[in-house]
């Protein structure tokens, strides 16, 4: 079975998604599990829309993790 460009491209940021909030919940340090939760989606969503608007993977990690450490002061 074939999937379409779109379906593969929804696919592959979904695993993308999974990692990055995986990746992050294990390096936070907080008490307050729904933090960690909304941290991680906020600065994974964020890493999404950049490197996916063409940016590198660099440039959105930096950029997002700036994002979010101003967001929720840490």
């Amino acid at each position: 079975m074939s999937y379409s460009s779109e379906t593969q491209a929804e696919h592959k940021n979904t695993l993308i998604n999974k990692f990055c909030i995986a990746s992050l919940k294990s390096k936070l340090d907080f008490n307050d599990a729904q933090m960690i939760d909304e941290i991680s989606h906020f600065t994974c969503e964020c890493f999404l829309e950049k490197f996916n608007s063409g940016n590198s993977i660099k440039d959105s990690r930096i950029y997002c993790k700036n994002k979010t450490a101003a967001k929720y002061n840490l």
